[in-house]
């Protein structure tokens, strides 16, 4: 069994909360930050499955979890500085860091703000901004749970992140979305508020300027049939970063890690080079930088590269 360690913090008056698996075991733990709907109970499987093999710290960020409401006044600016003044707390000075979905704007927020702490970075389902053709979804969103028109909401919600067309051939796909659904009708109206807030702060702070994004080693990754933010826009954030690099996953959506649970581990520890060794499978590689100029050394097509600069874009082979 995991070891665990439960803190309740504070940041300015807010809780943080943040759960520790099998601590100490690993020189860097991964902190993991979970989507709008995801407080550290429910990616607990994913937790403990991580930390088979690493020290991992969960977090839930204030406007999250059991942490009540964060006001949508208070930008993602206040939320990684609110984890890293837990990390401070728990005297924790380097870290792999990954977040999902709404976490991935915590998570890019977070490494522009406090890079000399991160060591590598990994974003599923990012979203640099929310979707223009996707605004008006989720104000009406605001405006269902505004007047408790609960079947409304989540038809609206399950149809975004988990894809129709893909349920009606994926069983995994099915029973996440099906699962999915059951929980926001079953939402209670502290989770209903923190949603409303939430869904605010990304229209009015959730803008992240991809010309500024530091050189960290970054794995971005989402399902080859996400509809919420594509895989286009995936890559497009992976691009984005100095040494970044996109991985699709087969067979899934925007619920990869749900429905592709396994390859999503597996995915996560070779981004973070925290298999135990010696390690199943190779770690990933990145494109490298000159750190004399900060220059990115890509490949060229048609001349010979090291094989740490091998192309960035591959795909997560899944079978079901």
């Amino acid at each position: 069994m995991t070891d665990t360690v439960t803190h309740m913090l504070s940041h300015r008056g807010f809780p943080v909360h943040v759960k520790e698996y099998a601590k100490g075991t690993s020189d860097i733990p991964l902190v993991v930050i979970g989507g709008a709907f995801q407080n550290i109970e429910q990616i607990e499987r994913m937790s403990k499955a991580l930390a088979k093999h690493t020290w991992v710290i969960a977090f839930d960020t204030p406007g999250n979890g059991a942490t009540g409401v964060l006001p949508h006044d208070y930008s993602f600016d206040f939320i990684s500085d609110c984890i890293a003044s837990a990390l401070e707390q728990l005297r924790v000075r380097k870290i792999n860091l990954v977040g999902f979905s709404y976490g991935s704007i915590v998570a890019m927020r977070f490494v522009q703000h406090y890079r000399p702490m991160v060591s590598r970075l990994l974003l599923g389902g990012a979203m640099h901004r929310m979707p223009e053709q996707l605004e008006y979804d989720f104000n009406l969103m605001v405006f269902y749970l505004k007047w408790d028109k609960r079947k409304e909401f989540a038809d609206c919600f399950t149809n975004l992140m988990s894809n129709p067309e893909l349920r009606k051939t994926n069983r995994l796909a099915k029973l996440a979305g099906e699962k999915l659904h059951h929980a926001l009708m079953h939402a209670n109206q502290g989770m209903r508020e923190q949603f409303s807030h939430n869904t605010k702060r990304i229209l009015q702070f959730g803008n992240t300027d991809l010309s500024k994004l530091p050189d960290v080693p970054t794995v971005v990754f989402t399902g080859e049939h996400d509809i919420f933010v594509p895989p286009a826009a995936n890559k497009l954030i992976a691009d984005a970063f100095p040494r970044g690099r996109y991985e699709s996953i087969e067979g899934a959506d925007h619920m990869a890690h749900v429905i592709q649970f396994k390859k999503s581990v597996d995915l996560i520890l070779r981004g973070a080079d925290a298999y135990k060794q010696p390690a199943p499978v190779q770690s990933l590689v990145f494109p490298t930088s000159d750190p004399r100029y900060g220059i990115v050394k890509r490949p060229i097509p048609g001349q010979d590269v090291p094989a740490e600069a091998m192309p960035i874009s591959t795909t997560v082979s899944t079978t079901h």
